[in-house]
């Protein structure tokens, strides 16, 4: 039987609010003479070792990704530094029904052409370029979470998703023409084949 992995988080006050006599002032400054301070991400800090900006989203999306980035509710209520994003919601916009409806060609046609291609075929979209993808929400796409996730958990090629969230998301809740959806889709796959290919 498979337990569950934690890993957890050290959140350390300013050096200022430190207890001089727990453990862990010496844990910094073992740290410190590892060189850690000295990184790009510690060296900008007023404190190297107090992550700033705290706070749990409702939802994540991975910032790097290799055949489409994927949008996951964070049931886990875990923090995240800069491996993903973090998604807020609105008041009254339902986490299931938002996460399934990024699920569709059109959505991830947008963040290929919002994105950046990097070494080895990596698709990478920064805060600002996510905000850029259309997510065509629909209230009734909640229902389709549970059969996406059990999908994708079964390492269902995605083509075949796109063929149930396709005919559901865009032309039934968002009114698209078999041609426009045909058209997403296409705009998606030759940019990702391409992208994909350049890594080879």
């Amino acid at each position: 039987m498979l337990r569950p992995h934690y890993l957890y988080l050290l959140v350390c006050p300013e050096k200022q609010k430190l207890n001089q006599k727990n453990g862990a002032v010496k844990y910094i400054a073992k740290g410190e003479s590892l060189g850690i301070h000295t990184g790009y991400k510690t060296g900008i800090r007023d404190d190297w070792f107090v992550v700033p900006s705290l706070k749990i989203s409702d939802a994540l999306f991975i910032r790097r990704n290799n055949l489409y980035p994927r949008l996951i509710i964070n049931e886990a209520k875990a923090y995240t530094t800069d491996t993903m994003h973090r998604v807020f919601l609105k008041p009254g916009t339902d986490i299931k029904a938002f996460t399934a409806s990024y699920y569709n060609s059109l959505s991830l046609a947008f963040t290929e052409v919002c994105g950046r291609s990097h070494g080895g075929g990596v698709l990478e979209l920064m805060p600002n370029e996510t905000e850029r993808v259309l997510l065509p929400y629909h209230h009734d796409s909640a229902t389709l979470l549970s059969l996406i996730d059990t999908l994708i958990r079964d390492k269902t090629d995605i083509e075949e998703v796109l063929k149930i969230t396709n005919e559901i998301i865009l032309k039934q809740h968002y009114g698209m023409t078999q041609k426009e959806i045909d058209l997403a889709h296409g705009i998606w796959k030759k940019l990702s084949n391409r992208r994909l290919n350049r890594g080879k």
